[in-house]
């Protein structure tokens, strides 16, 4: 199977069909390997690489997958509902300024 070989580059947690795709031409497990060690060292937040061959006839394979150890832990997403919903300290009465107080003994009702 010679081709392309497509890189998918996943972070921690990230599944495979929503990493970044790359493209590349490694044709064998030792090339993407190398490769693997390659990018992890470069970009520590990798948490998953695969590697798979494509041919011209759309066919597929993968032939190399690596898992990066020194990843992170995957994030969790929160809502946006929770996040907004913590409380928060209430924002302080401020007392009437001199001329806020001298302005409402004139102002008429």
């Amino acid at each position: 199977m010679s081709g392309a070989t497509e890189i998918y580059i996943c972070q921690p947690g990230q599944p495979l069909k929503e990493g970044r795709v790359e493209y590349g031409t490694m044709e064998t497990r030792d090339e993407a390997a190398s490769d693997a060690a390659r990018r992890c060292t470069a970009d520590p937040s990798i948490g998953c690489i695969a590697y798979y061959a494509v041919d011209a006839k759309g066919g597929f394979r993968n032939f190399y997958t690596h898992e990066n150890p020194k990843a992170g832990k995957p994030k969790s997403p929160r809502p946006a509902a929770v996040a907004a919903a913590k409380p928060g300290k209430r924002p302080a009465r401020l007392a009437p300024t001199l001329l806020q107080r001298v302005r409402e003994l004139f102002e008429e009702d």
